[in-house]
């Protein structure tokens, strides 16, 4: 469940960044005047990014690969914000890209050895002893 309610958040923004990119930018802060199509890009992006993390609740390695990827929006948002150009909202944005990533993984490492096996890689499963199961 909270994997979806992290793909729906994902492609929430990416809709309104594709449809009302000035409209998206001013509401988190960033004045930007220039051209639409690099916020656009970035809201189809999100989408997409949005439409596998609705996998992620079936298949573990999509799971990590919301970690991941939400780690790593974090680690951006804030270096932007301490760094370079990002209004200081972008603080607040990596603290909630990060922990969106942590109680994914969070779910992850407290899943029971049998939910923590990836079935989405096609391989069939065995028992001990290479039996399949």
């Amino acid at each position: 469940m909270v994997t979806l309610a992290v793909a729906a958040h994902s492609v929430t923004l990416g809709v309104c960044l594709l449809s009302f990119p000035g409209w998206t930018l001013r509401l988190v802060g960033w004045d930007y005047s220039g051209p639409i199509f690099w916020p656009s890009q970035a809201g189809l992006f999100l989408i997409i990014l949005g439409v596998a993390y609705s996998a992620a609740s079936q298949s573990r390695a999509m799971a990590w690969l919301l970690v991941g990827s939400k780690g790593s929006a974090c680690v951006f948002l804030m270096a932007h914000a301490l760094w370079l150009d990002a209004p200081r909202l972008a603080i607040l944005l990596a603290c909630v890209d990060g922990s969106m990533g942590l109680a994914v993984a969070m779910l992850l490492w407290g899943a029971p050895t049998e939910e923590r096996r990836d079935t989405g890689t096609g391989a069939p499963r065995s028992r001990p002893g290479g039996t399949p199961l």
